[in-house]
């Protein structure tokens, strides 16, 4: 729990991201990138749903993306096994990205700032500077295509929210943030959740507590 929801929040106390070590798997938000010590993968569901968007407009650039990744989703059996990174793979990828270049309008220039660049050349940008992270799913075993499950194990709190519009207290909030995560580390490990907190709350041993 955090009263900030960007870097400050990240990078407090709070956070688990400063001493994670493993891939993290996100939308490509700026806020993340800068924890260099693990191995960033992009959502394939945000990617595919900013492509679609794009798609209904007539975009023809982000229905070859679109098409390329559901490929790649497929060889690596939904995203489960890793397949190996190929000379035809990077062609395929430079192709569509060439004729996305050709395609987007080239940036407004504006009287202060930043040229102002649409929203599919955005997209094209952020897959170019993120390629890795965009394939990792491809390249790697262990890396899903989605966050899905985080999306999900969030969802409840969300949904509290709305309903209860707020918490009663920080420690509230913290107590029950604390709660549901253990509750959905239980159920990842395979583990009963009803049975480990009534030990938990008995104040018995239990054997996962090192």
């Amino acid at each position: 729990m955090h009263p900030k929801r960007g870097k400050k929040a990240l990078e407090s106390e709070a956070s688990l991201l400063p001493r994670l070590r493993n891939w993290l798997v996100h939308d490509c938000w700026a806020s993340y990138f800068p924890f260099t010590q693990v191995k960033h993968a992009l959502c394939g569901a945000h990617i595919l749903r900013e492509l679609q968007a794009l798609i209904d407009r007539k975009s023809l650039w982000a229905e070859h993306m679109q098409s390329f990744l559901i490929d790649l989703y497929k060889k690596s059996q939904k995203g489960t096994k890793a397949i190996k990174a190929s000379k035809q793979i990077q062609k395929r990828f430079d192709r569509i990205c060439y004729g996305a270049d050709l395609e987007e309008p080239e940036p407004i220039p504006r009287a202060r700032g930043k040229p102002k660049n649409s929203k599919g050349r955005n997209l094209l940008n952020r897959l170019i500077n993120h390629q890795e992270p965009l394939l990792a799913f491809a390249f790697h075993q262990i890396v899903p295509f989605t966050n899905n499950q985080a999306e999900r194990d969030v969802r409840h709190a969300k949904i509290k929210t709305k309903v209860a519009t707020s918490f009663r207290t920080l420690q509230g909030a913290d107590d029950y943030a604390r709660i549901s995560a253990v509750i959905s580390t239980f159920r990842k490990q395979q583990i009963n959740p009803f049975q480990q907190l009534r030990l938990i709350f008995e104040g018995k041993k239990v054997d996962w507590a090192k």
